[in-house]
């Protein structure tokens, strides 16, 4: 079962389900989110070692981008999820 519980904006899900190098277990976790009510967020559930993972594959991905608006997606995206992870 999940620990981690996190509302991110809905950007953030799209571009989680746009990543090229993630497993299919981080697939299941992207896809598993939960757009909220207001259309502007969204609840990823993730256990705190998949999370760490789906960090890895977001930075990853980040680093190798060519296109800035996408890199910057994805940075923003990181920025967010790393938000979540450092909250005590």
């Amino acid at each position: 079962m999940p620990s981690i519980q996190m509302v991110v904006p809905a950007e953030v899900v799209a571009t989680l389900r746009d990543l090229r190098l993630v497993d299919t277990a981080g697939e299941r976790l992207i896809f598993r989110a939960r757009i909220a009510d207001d259309d502007d967020s969204a609840v990823l559930a993730a256990g705190e070692d998949d999370l760490e993972e789906l960090l890895g594959y977001v930075a990853a991905e980040a680093n190798h981008e060519t296109d800035r608006r996408r890199q910057k997606r994805l940075d923003q995206a990181f920025e967010a999820l790393k938000d979540v992870v450092d909250q005590p």
